[in-house]
C-alpha cells in the first residue's frame, strides 16, 4: 500500500510541475488571430492609363489620388469609403467638379486601416460641406496610401 502511495504522490507531483510549466511557456507566447478579418471597400476611380506619363498628363487637375499598377495599366482612385452611402457621396463631390468617375470593390483586411476607414465614414457620414468632404478624402486617400 505505500508503494502504490509513495508513487500517486510521485506522479501528482510531476504532473502538477509539469503543467505549471507549460502554462508558463503558454503564457510568453503571442497570439496570432486563426480569422483574418476582411472587408469589402468602395475606391472611387478616375481612370485607367496605359503609362504613367499618361496617367500623370490626365491627373493634373486632382490634388490628391492613388494609384495601382496591374498588368502595366495604371488604375488612379480619387476616394476610399466602406460605406455606399458615402462611396456615393464623395462621387458627387467630384460629379460637382466635372470628374467622372466609376465605383470599384476592394477587399481589406487590414484592421488599422479599417478602423481608421470606419472613423473617417463616420464623419463624412454627417457633413455635407464641401471643404469637410475634400479633407476626409484626403486622409482616407493618404491612410490607404500607407497601409494599404
Amino acid at each position: 500500500m505505500k508503494k502504490y502511495l509513495l508513487t500517486i504522490i510521485v506522479s501528482l507531483l510531476v504532473g502538477f510541475l509539469l503543467s505549471f510549466y507549460m502554462l508558463k511557456e503558454y503564457e510568453s507566447v503571442n497570439i496570432i488571430p486563426v480569422f483574418n478579418v476582411k472587408e469589402t471597400a468602395y475606391l472611387v476611380q478616375q481612370g485607367v492609363y496605359s503609362s504613367m506619363e499618361s496617367m500623370q498628363e490626365n491627373t493634373t487637375n486632382l490634388s490628391d489620388y492613388i494609384y495601382s499598377v496591374i498588368d502595366n495599366m495604371y488604375y488612379v482612385y480619387i476616394g476610399v469609403s466602406l460605406e455606399s452611402d458615402n462611396v456615393n457621396k464623395i462621387q458627387e463631390y467630384y460629379k460637382n467638379k466635372d470628374i467622372n468617375t466609376i465605383i470599384k470593390t476592394t477587399t481589406i483586411s487590414d484592421t488599422e486601416l479599417l478602423n481608421s476607414l470606419r472613423q473617417y465614414d463616420m464623419v463624412l457620414k454627417e457633413t455635407n460641406e464641401e471643404e469637410t468632404i475634400k479633407e476626409i478624402i484626403k486622409q482616407t486617400l493618404s491612410k490607404y496610401k500607407e497601409e494599404g
